[in-house]
Order: C-alpha cells, then structure tokens, then sequence
C-alpha cells in the first residue's frame, strides 16, 4: 500500500498529463454507453414524453417489442448477408493480392501504396463517389452497362432492391480490402523462404505450397483481421446510410441504420438503445475472440 502511495506521488506528472485523455474517453464512450444501456429498459419515446410511464422502468419491454417487428428480422438477416459477404470476398481478395506484392516484382513499392489508397480514402467520401457512379443519368458504370450491351437503357441502381445490395457491397469491400491486406502482407514476411524453396525442389506446386506451408503461418494474421473486419464491417453505419439510406424496401437495412432511424425517425429511443445493446453483446463476444487470438499470437 505505502509502494502504491509512493509511485503516485513520484509518477504524479504523467497521471495529469493522461488525465484529460480519461476525461474525454469517459465523457465520449463510456458515459454514453453507460446511459444508452439505462434507456435500453425504460420506455423512451419523445412523442410520448407527456404520459405518466414516460422514463419508467419497463424491463425488457423494449427488446421484446424491437424482436416482433418484421423491419427487425430483415435488417438482421441484411446484416448476416452484409457481414458474410462481406468478410469472406475480402479475405479472399485481400490474400490474392498479397500474395501477389509479395513476390518480387519490379516496382513493387510503388503498387503496394497504389493498393493502399481506397483504405485511406475517409469512408463519406468513398459512399458519395460511388453513389455518384452509379448514378442513373451520368454515372460511369451505367454508360459502360449500356455501352457494352448488358442494359438497354440506364437504370437506377440504388433504387433496384435486386441490385441495390450488391451494389453497396461491392463499395464495402473496395473500402475494406487494403486493411486485410496490409496484415496478410506483414504475415507472409515471416514465412520462410527456404522452406518454400525446398517445397518446390521437392515437386510442390503452388497450391501445395499455400495451403501446407504458406496458411499454417499466416492463419493467426488472418483469423485476427478477420474478426477485426467482422466488427468492422457490422459498424459500417456510412456506406449504407450515404448511398441507401436502408432502401429500397429495407433491402440495404442493417441493424445499425436499424436503430438510427428508430431513434431519429421513429423518436423511439428505448428500442434503439435496445438494439445497440443486442450489437455490443455481439461485438462484446468478437473481441473475445479478438483478445484471445492476440495471446495466441503473443
């Protein structure tokens, strides 16, 4: 105890140099967090503040009543199609092209950056310019359907819930690719070398040699951006807000514009607050899987 008192008082400075930085976590995250919960069982709805039950305790009132709506099961059976899609072409893709920038390669600095870009572009931009460009009077990929025969004439494309979808996926996975990527790449650096020279002497061809040599080494880097692009993803509010907004006919909605348009449409806030907490239970669950990865790894 008197060691305790004797590090605070000698370390005292550093304590008030992190103290704002608490300050503002606990004013940014926690406390809202915190409060958010609270209005998860009590009924919260600003167009019935004028009646006695109004901020009263009402139990699980609210993830009953959120879990009956038909909106609810669809937006999260959007979020299993938004999540999985999502994270299955990524790690995919994202493990092609490293596996391609890691060979040796004439300016392979160069691509590498290239590759990095869409991740660096600010997620509002990034949904904006592909709304643009699927813009049904002037934008590009309509002209190039057209031009190439496959459409007759433009079509709205955000506007279609066949293809609406797909559409914002594939901003999704442009966007997110480069994250995994850069971890797939840093992963690959540790793969031996003669190990996979002598695989080849030996006969192996490369799918051999991926699959037996190559995944063993990477599959915590893997795993780890995986579930780090799981949460990611499931947290994506601006790609489908800025290009959807959930429609048409909910066919875009995810649990997170969900609760957004509950909350600032519907006045609803205690269903909203429910339905965050249902989303930080399961991301809550993720990162134990995250954290528990990262041991291994360590």
């Amino acid at each position: 105890m008197k060691r305790d008192k004797w590090e605070l008082k000698k370390n005292w400075r550093g304590y008030l140099l992190v103290f704002p930085a608490c300050v503002a976590v606990i004013l940014v995250s926690i406390y809202p967090m915190i409060y958010g919960s609270v209005i998860a069982f009590k009924n919260y709805v600003l167009t019935k503040s004028f009646m006695p039950d109004f901020g009263q305790f009402a139990g699980l009132k609210n993830f009953i009543s959120v879990m009956a709506k038909p909106e609810f099961r669809q937006a999260c059976m959007n979020t299993v199609f938004w999540t999985v899609t999502n994270v299955v072409v990524q790690v995919i893709l994202a493990t092609l092209i490293a596996l391609a920038l890691n060979r040796n390669i004439r300016c392979k600095s160069f691509f590498r950056t290239t590759a990095l870009i869409p991740w660096a572009v600010p997620s509002v931009i990034a949904a904006m310019t592909f709304r643009f460009l699927y813009d049904t009077n002037v934008g590009i990929v309509n002209v190039i359907l057209v031009k190439l025969g496959i459409l007759d004439q433009p079509m709205s494309i955000l506007g279609n819930i066949e293809t609406a979808r797909w559409a914002v996926v594939l901003e999704s996975i442009w966007k997110g690719t480069p994250f995994v990527m850069i971890f797939i790449l840093a992963a690959l650096q540790s793969v031996p070398k003669d190990t996979l020279e002598s695989a080849v002497v030996d006969g192996a061809n490369a799918f051999q040699s991926f699959f037996r040599i190559v995944l063993p080494h990477i599959k915590g880097s893997v795993g780890i951006a995986t579930i780090l692009t799981t949460i990611g993803t499931i947290n994506n509010f601006n790609a489908v807000w800025l290009m959807t907004m959930g429609g048409p006919s909910n066919s875009t909605e995810i649990m997170f514009t969900y609760a957004y348009r509950r909350a600032f449409n519907g006045n609803d806030f205690g269903e909203a607050a429910a339905v965050s907490v249902m989303m930080f239970i399961l991301i809550a669950v993720l990162t134990s899987f995250y954290v528990k990865l990262m041991g291994e790894e360590n």
